[in-house]
């Protein structure tokens, strides 16, 4: 891990030398900030320089990056809920240093069908304040790509969120470059929210595949667990694309008090969650009532031609 650092180290501080020589502001790219609420998110309180990272420090280690795109991807659209609700909380954790600016989801009719549209009591419970989201659905892949540019050029928004169902024909790698080129021109946010869609070339700095995994039951305030009962909201991310070099599979929990993402850990053990599947049960249920096997062949006999 030292050996990751002081590489890591060396890298931020080329870059910083080139934006000098450039004439450019560092935030053209990965800018450390460790006043931003989405760099601390250890549960211990202890800071992105740990020896071992175990939240979002580990893929994102110089910070929440200003001027970029990010890709989260699901790999089946019943997932859908999981992706987007991971999408949400990673713009809603760097709000906090834009307080004046709102969060653009711009959603897509199809997902939208299948999975439901976001609800206002839900967002409130999410930790989402009134006010702070805004929600827009286009006809059409060509509009959505439009109005995601016209946000990233405003100014008007911290983040904005842009889902796409599936690999469309047309949103390429010619469209996700120009969406990367105006985040890093403008110094904007843009998080491409892929659903159910297959692996394909991006732009996007960093690509994370979103799986939902277990929660625990809710903690009271004495400190014991309800049972029966379904705490904060828990994810599992498996980086599949880093320019840093991310390769650890992460499972984080959202604190929608905090507004943070915190290693999943059971409560006050310190052991991390045993690693299960989050539909739990066997998809087709046993045969019952049946034979033990084929029953056996008659006689094979040969018939002459009839002609």
């Amino acid at each position: 891990m030292g050996g990751t650092a002081l590489a890591q180290g060396k890298l931020f501080a080329l870059r910083e030398a080139i934006a000098k020589i450039e004439g450019r502001p560092l935030a053209a790219g990965l800018e450390p900030e460790p006043d931003a609420g989405c760099a601390e998110v250890d549960a211990a309180g202890g800071s992105a320089g740990a020896e071992e990272a175990s939240g979002l420090e580990s893929v994102l280690p110089e910070g929440f990056p200003i001027g970029a795109m990010i890709e989260l991807r699901g790999a089946q659209l019943r997932n859908a809920g999981a992706v987007s609700g991971f999408g949400l909380g990673l713009c809603l954790a760097c709000l906090p240093a834009q307080p004046e600016k709102r969060i653009l989801w711009i959603g897509e009719s199809f997902v939208a069908r299948e999975a439901g549209l976001p609800h206002a009591a839900g967002l409130t419970d999410y930790g989402c304040r009134p006010g702070e989201l805004v929600y827009a659905m286009p006809r059409r892949v060509e509009e959505a790509l439009w109005l995601a540019d016209a946000a990233l050029s405003c100014g008007a928004f911290a983040a904005v969120m842009l889902e796409v169902n599936g690999n469309p024909r047309g949103f390429g790698l010619t469209e996700s470059r120009r969406l990367s080129l105006k985040a890093r021109s403008t110094g904007g946010f843009l998080l491409l929210v892929r659903q159910g869609g297959e692996e394909e070339a991006s732009s996007a700095s960093l690509r994370l595949r979103i799986e939902p995994a277990p929660a625990a039951a809710r903690i009271l305030s004495d400190g014991t667990m309800l049972g029966g009962s379904i705490g904060n909201s828990v994810f599992r991310l498996v980086p599949e694309k880093s320019r840093l070099g991310a390769s650890r599979e992460l499972t984080l929990e959202w604190n929608k008090d905090d507004r943070l993402f915190y290693p999943a850990t059971f409560a006050h053990t310190g052991q991390h969650r045993p690693e299960r599947s989050a539909y739990p049960g066997a998809l087709v249920s046993q045969a019952f009532d049946r034979s033990a096997g084929a029953s056996p062949l008659g006689t094979v006999v040969a018939f002459d031609r009839a002609s």
